[in-house]
């Protein structure tokens, strides 16, 4: 649309429309709603999963995620407590939210939660490095937004079979920097900005 805000304005179609495969042309999207036509376009969802970092295997056909709905809206989160991500997904029309837990084989995993002090509360905008023998694992604090959702502050890391985190650095918001080294696997840890120690809790 050439004149984005001008709720007037009315532009020819620009080519031949195919009225018979369903193609139409609105002269104003302003006028879409008015003309009943769905601008819903119902497509299998795709899932894709990570390959060491360098690729992605389309693992749509086995997540049972591969629903065909005008889906908009994912969150990914850990909704059973398991410390893996499932994922809320909610689609355009109405209908039932639909939750996809994560049934990937277990490995060892890590959360930690941030209280801040001087910072904000939950510690958005952190930077949190974990070192693992050779590995590094750099985790930005920011609840993801998408389309009509938004996840919640949450930080889970795969550690492979690694048991522990070597070396835990969290630099907040606030330009410090605190280090947490030794941190078992297969727990939540709860770190307040500025203290040595930090809370543990098995799941």
């Amino acid at each position: 649309m050439s004149q984005p805000t001008n709720r007037n304005a009315r532009i020819p179609e620009l080519g031949e429309i195919d009225r018979e495969a369903g193609e139409f042309w609105i002269e104003n999207p302003f006028q879409v709603a008015a003309t009943g036509h769905n601008l819903s376009a119902f497509e299998r969802n795709r899932l894709f999963l990570n390959i060491g970092g360098e690729e992605f295997l389309d693992a749509s056909f086995a997540s049972g995620a591969d629903i065909d709905s005008d889906s908009r809206s994912v969150v990914a989160a850990d909704f059973d407590g398991d410390m893996a991500q499932d994922l809320l997904v909610v689609s355009v029309g109405g209908g039932p939210a639909r939750l996809f837990l994560n049934r990937f084989p277990r490995s060892n995993r890590l959360r930690v939660d941030l209280e801040g002090v001087d910072s904000n509360r939950p510690g958005i905008g952190s930077r949190v490095v974990a070192e693992i023998g050779d590995r590094r694992l750099v985790r930005d604090v920011f609840p993801a937004n998408g389309a009509m959702g938004q996840g919640p502050v949450e930080l889970i890391l795969g550690l492979g079979d690694a048991e522990r985190v070597d070396r835990l650095s969290i630099r907040w918001p606030t330009g410090t920097t605190q280090v947490l080294t030794d941190v078992p696997a297969g727990h939540r840890i709860t770190v307040t900005e500025g203290q040595d120690a930090y809370e543990v809790a098995a799941l």
